[in-house]
């Protein structure tokens, strides 16, 4: 039977979907494999890094131990055998030393050895650039285990060189990475610059034997680290080889985990795709067959077709649609549609690019809803969105569409005026959007609901040339509007910023304007993923009688330059104290109150004793204060304070690392120190994006941390990708104006008889 032109064109249409989506499983399938091959391969880059770390450690460790068995050599004969002894027994990285004078002939040993006498080769390095320390041969080796290490000494009298001789414990270092889940098939090789393979380690343990693999790539490669291929010359296995060619020494560590292994998810993947696509072409083919046969003779068979077609014609629309919407959710705030932080600063930032090549300035309005949060408490959140919703409304149909229009969260927007000319016209636009926005809004449930909005302007370039600066800016004049009444607008002025203070004005008024005009505000630090409030960081605050509120970046300076800081943190710890104490009285479960200590306060010698005095004072269980130290700070620490801060831990008080990852503490270091947690530094989330490969040094550090017992709490969460990434990640807390911002005393109470309701209901 021959086919019609419209069952040809049917049964063609049929082939190309099933070619169409053999070949979309195709690339799905090769991208999955790309995508396992790529995540095993950062572990296994990361790995092959901390290898070469920790070899390289090691060998230095050889070289300090020469300079030490120099130093002993220059002492009495008698005392030099004994403390060289006690120097190897005492370290678990070498089992032996030995001492050969310029000849190769045994001098001294710190036990019995079989090698009594060095050969004339051995006594050259076998690869260029390696001349302070190499690795004698197989031959010489006394045992799999012990890897001999030559190092020269300083020449004699005669014109030869001395040497020293150092057996590494292979199996000390490398059982550090033993109980690795490395996988059945995957190894670590520690090679020589020659392409000696020296030892590995495997799932079964230390493993001495001539290499499987050619290392030529390794060898011929002048790249420090780098990943290639390897083919076990045994089982012709293919194999993914990461390697790190050490900085200081001629050595190689090279990881390596067949692919095979790896693929292993992938491969099962992969035949549950292809059957699931085969199933789907056999069941095509057969109901075109079907198609076919029935449009032979009915034409019901042609509209039903055309109805399928126009279905999936809908169907791909929709998913069209929805890809937009997605795209649009990304960049947009949910509740008012303006555009969010991110977004915001991104366009903000590009138009003041272009201002600047073209001369002009630009505006930015940076505008607080007054009296909101008591909007929000009284008629409850949903009227708020609304409130929120017709602002945003308000704003939209009132500014140009080259004006850029940004939601940063709760009831802060900020605007950019673009191509402005005058000053007159910013004003006037200011005054514009006062008496606009401060309209009742009657179509909120007809309650005719009225605010105000305080409104601060920083202008480009005069306030700033970046974007980050004018909202900062922006924001400062906004807190001089809300002091000057609410309901009004102000120009950031230069003179009430904090680089531009009367300091010495303000240094004459501060000793006597601490006791009544410092206070503290508290700031939330929530659990995850319940969201629950774990503690509250007290964050001082100067209540200045001309200035308002001082925030500590314009305080603490002040104070550290007058030597106030032990006073202040005095007053910052008896304040929290009291707030302690008035959450016991009203019956608020308490939750601990962090107070941060600044290098001088911790180097005073008295501070142990007036926190015992405080605690007594005030009669508080100390697991409800804690303190928070600065990772820089921490660094400087002598001996006395480091034993202050355990005798502080074991009396009950908590103790956090802060801003940690900002100068680099080791690992080892903070498992020495008595800290139960650590605060990111904000250079860790600022940038993050909610993507997966966004900040891979954030879940590591996370990871190690954990791993050494700490909890991982993150510091200045500003928008909903960071707090998906970092729970993604495994945060233990966050803390930050997407939650909260510094309260004080009376909005603090409202916030916590807010959130108690919340976890009643």
């Amino acid at each position: 039977m021959s086919l019609t032109a419209p069952q040809m064109g049917v049964a063609l249409f049929a082939l190309l979907m099933i070619g169409v989506v053999w070949l979309f499983t195709a690339h799905q399938l090769s991208d999955s494999r790309e995508r396992a091959l790529a995540r095993q391969g950062a572990a296994m880059a990361n790995l092959s890094f901390i290898v070469a770390e920790n070899l390289e450690q090691v060998l230095d460790r050889a070289k300090t131990l020469r300079m030490l068995v120099h130093d002993i050599q220059q002492r009495e004969q008698a005392r030099e055998n004994a403390e060289m002894a006690s120097l190897i027994l005492s370290d678990p990285v070498f089992n032996r030393l030995s001492l050969y004078d310029g000849r190769g002939r045994l001098r001294y040993n710190t036990s019995p050895s079989t090698l009594l006498h060095l050969e004339s080769e051995w006594q050259h390095s076998p690869a260029k650039g390696a001349d302070d320390l190499w690795v004698l041969p197989r031959s010489a080796w006394q045992h799999p285990w012990s890897m001999p290490l030559l190092l020269p000494e300083v020449p004699e009298a005669d014109g030869g060189n001395r040497f020293m001789l150092l057996e590494l414990d292979l199996g000390y270092l490398l059982r550090l990475y033993q109980n690795l889940d490395l996988g059945a098939q995957a190894s670590i090789h520690i090679l020589t610059a020659a392409g000696e393979e020296l030892a590995q380690v495997d799932q079964s343990g230390l493993v001495i034997e001539s290499g499987r693999f050619d290392n030529s790539v390794v060898l011929d490669s002048r790249l420090h680290h780098g990943r290639f291929n390897a083919r076990d010359f045994n089982t012709g296995k293919s194999f993914l080889s990461f390697f790190h060619r050490l900085e200081s020494f001629a050595f190689v560590v090279v990881v390596r985990q067949a692919e095979n292994e790896i693929l292993a998810p992938h491969l099962e993947q992969r035949s549950r795709y292809v059957l699931t696509v085969l199933l789907l072409s056999l069941v095509v083919l057969v109901g075109v067959v079907w198609l076919l046969w029935m449009m032979h003779g009915r034409e019901v068979q042609l509209r039903a077709l055309e109805y399928s077609e126009q279905r999936n014609h809908a169907l791909l629309e929709r998913l069209q649609r929805e890809h937009r919407q997605t795209l649009e959710a990304a960049s947009r705030d949910a509740l008012t549609g303006l555009y969010n932080r991110r977004l915001f600063l991104e366009l903000a930032h590009s138009h003041l690019l272009g201002a600047k090549r073209q001369g002009r300035f630009a505006a930015v309005f940076f505008i607080d809803l007054d009296r909101f949060k008591a909007i929000n408490d009284t008629l409850g959140h949903k009227v708020g969105d609304q409130l929120l919703q017709a602002v945003s409304e308000r704003l939209t149909s009132s500014l140009r569409e080259s004006d850029i229009i940004g939601r940063f969260g709760g009831d802060e927007f900020v605007v950019m005026l673009t191509g402005v000319k005058r000053r007159e016209d910013i004003e006037l636009k200011a005054r514009e959007l006062v008496t606009i926005l401060a309209a009742p809004y009657i179509e909120l449930q007809g309650s005719g609901l009225g605010t105000s909005p305080s409104i601060g302007i920083a202008l480009s370039p005069q306030d700033g040339m970046e974007i980050e600066t004018l909202v900062k800016h922006a924001d400062m004049a906004m807190y001089t509007a809300k002091r000057a009444g609410r309901g009004r607008y102000a120009f950031f002025d230069n003179a009430l910023n904090s680089h531009e203070l009367d300091t010495s004005g303000l240094a004459q008024q501060l000793p006597s304007g601490m006791a009544e005009q410092l206070c503290i505000h508290l700031q939330p630090r929530m659990s995850l993923p319940d969201y629950r409030v774990t503690g509250f960081e007290a964050l001082v605050r100067w209540n200045h009688p001309e200035f308002g509120l001082l925030p500590p970046s314009q305080l603490l300076p002040l104070a550290e330059s007058l030597g106030l800081m032990p006073a202040l943190a005095r007053q910052v710890l008896q304040q929290a104290c009291e707030q302690l104490l008035q959450w016991r009285a009203d019956g608020v479960p308490i939750v601990p109150v962090a107070v941060n200590l600044g290098l001088s306060q911790l180097q005073a010698a008295e501070l142990g004793e007036r926190i015992e005095i405080i605690l007594q004072r005030y009669d508080i269980d100390p697991a409800w204060l804690e303190l928070e130290i600065n990772e820089r700070d921490l660094q400087q620490l002598a001996s006395e304070q480091l034993d202050l801060l355990h005798q502080l831990q074991q009396h009950g008080l908590g103790l956090t690392i802060d801003d940690f990852g900002s100068s680099g503490l080791d690992p080892e270091q903070i498992r020495r120190l008595p800290f139960s947690r650590i605060k990111l530094d904000r250079a860790f989330i600022r940038d993050i994006r909610n993507s997966y490969d966004d900040n891979v040094l954030l879940s590591a550090t996370i990871s190690v941390a954990q791993r050494l017992g700490l909890k991982v709490a993150a510091k200045g969460v500003e928008t909903p990708d960071q707090l998906v990434y970092l729970k993604l990640s495994g945060c233990d807390e966050v803390q930050g104006h997407l939650f909260s911002r510094a309260m004080n005393a009376e909005e603090l109470n409202q916030y916590r008889q807010q959130t108690e309701q919340e976890l009643a209901v």
